[in-house]
């Protein structure tokens, strides 16, 4: 958590432009994508196929599912269609009336403290879904 805190604070200091800053966001985004490989070696108990097998029957099988984890699902995919389609919409029309979301993470980013709080979020969000915190085997 220090370590996230430090980086974050650093990455405020920065410009958004500077080398510093996106030389911060790869070693971070690497660091990951390691620790990923090295942690995650031979700990999946099943292949990448039985795996979206087992997704596909969950949505074969959306009415038999546990309450919380059919809500759960509707909701991030409601959330990443809402995303992408605000996003393609705007670039679509080009309009100031539709602005896309990166023009509110620029608004945000565009002083110190949004630009650490963010990145904060963005490392806090990344290792609590790649962490442990999800439910493991059958339910």
């Amino acid at each position: 958590m220090a370590g996230v805190l430090v980086l974050s604070a650093w990455q405020a200091f920065l410009s958004r432009h500077s080398p510093g800053a996106h030389w911060g966001v790869a070693l971070a985004a690497l660091t990951v994508i390691g620790a990923a490989a090295v942690l995650g070696h031979r700990r999946h108990r099943e292949s990448a196929r039985q795996w979206l097998a087992r997704g596909l029957l969950f949505v074969r099988t959306w009415r038999a599912q546990p309450r919380p984890a059919v809500v759960s699902a509707l909701v991030w995919s409601a959330l990443i269609i809402g995303v992408v389609s605000w996003d393609l919409v705007s670039f679509i029309f080009q309009s100031h009336a539709l602005p896309t979301l990166s023009y509110f993470v620029g608004h945000v980013t565009r002083d110190r403290l949004g630009r650490g709080v963010l990145f904060a979020l963005w490392l806090g969000a990344g290792v609590y879904l790649a962490s442990a915190h999800r439910v493991e085997g059958p339910q």
